[in-house]
């Protein structure tokens, strides 16, 4: 029996890369798969685009259970036609993978640089969707008071990179609406956490490296973690910390300038 076995899982963007290998990985697994994909993030005559139905074909072929679903998940009503697929034929939904990296088809620009069309872009194509899918996902796991989120996000988000102001803003977003959602589900048993797909300089990034912790995160063996920031990179799992307080000032006549300019640095060092 696999890990997921009698779950049923929703995967966005999981016509080609990242978002077909986790489809197949989950299915591999147990789960039951809706299989999204659409032109929300290339052109309808893309040559490297995949029909979600050769991605369901393939998951049966190896025994398992799919159904296609070319909803668009940038807008509210195809969001929840996407969980309503899953609703409709497998009766539940236990798992969201927003996978929603469009693989930067927006050029790189320094923040000085950046135009205001592709600022608002990139904020719809990462942040509007992950939300949309979210929001539509969370009111049934809440009824069955019990989910997992995963969300991918680049690494210019946690890291940074030059050029890539507008990339790591709108997906530093996305890991902030995963925290949130971490807490306020947590009262439900509905788990949030994101991955980190990082690649070695000189290399490509392989799908299949984080295909199974994205599994694990979405069992039932995960139930504990949420709130998270997960790496992989080549064979390597890592945890990003979490923002805390390292230092503290304080004055019980209160602060003014001067004080502050004088203790400031020597404190917080």
């Amino acid at each position: 029996m696999g890990m997921l076995e009698g779950k049923v899982a929703v995967v966005t963007k999981a016509g080609k890369g990242m978002g077909r290998t986790i489809a197949l990985f989950m299915a591999d697994e147990g789960a039951r798969v809706v299989v999204q994909h659409s032109d929300d993030f290339s052109k309808p005559k893309d040559a490297n685009s995949v029909l979600p139905e050769g991605v369901v074909r393939e998951i049966k072929e190896r025994g398992g259970d799919a159904v296609a679903c070319a909803s668009s998940v940038m807008t509210w009503e195809g969001s929840h036609d996407l969980m309503e697929a899953a609703m409709n034929r497998f009766g539940r939904l236990d798992i969201l993978v927003n996978n929603l990296n469009p693989g930067d088809p927006f050029p790189n620009h320094m923040i000085f640089d950046v135009p205001l069309e592709t600022w608002e872009s990139i904020q719809r194509t990462y942040l509007k969707a992950s939300f949309l899918c979210t929001r539509a996902a969370l009111p049934c796991m809440r009824q069955q008071r019990q989910g997992r989120l995963i969300h991918f996000i680049s690494a210019q988000a946690v890291i940074g990179a030059v050029g890539h102001t507008h990339h790591g803003a709108a997906q530093m977003a996305v890991a902030g609406l995963s925290r949130n959602a971490a807490i306020e589900m947590d009262r439900y048993g509905v788990t949030s956490n994101c991955i980190v797909l990082c690649s070695k300089p000189g290399s490509d990034s392989d799908p299949a490296e984080a295909a199974p912790l994205a599994v694990f995160l979405a069992s039932d063996a995960a139930k504990s973690l949420s709130g998270q920031i997960f790496g992989v990179m080549g064979k390597e799992i890592f945890l990003f910390s979490q923002p805390r307080i390292q230092r503290s000032m304080h004055n019980s006549q209160g602060w003014t300038v001067e004080r502050v300019s004088e203790v400031f640095e020597s404190t917080m060092r």
